[in-house]
């Protein structure tokens, strides 16, 4: 098996994990109706640095 092909198989088995472990979460966070307001980690991200206002 020639390196192109096994780091193209370990890419693409990566990606099929990625997706299979976050589509619960995709699912469960749009069962929540849509005004759930800021508590929602999703929408709302909290560990994100804050941006200063310069004006």
């Amino acid at each position: 098996m020639s390196p192109l092909m096994y780091v193209t198989g370990l890419v693409l088995a990566l990606a099929a994990l990625a997706t299979v472990l976050a589509t619960p979460v995709v699912l469960i966070h749009y069962r929540i109706p849509h005004q759930h307001g800021p508590e929602c980690w999703w929408c709302h991200p909290h560990l994100l640095p804050r941006r200063r206002d310069t004006r």
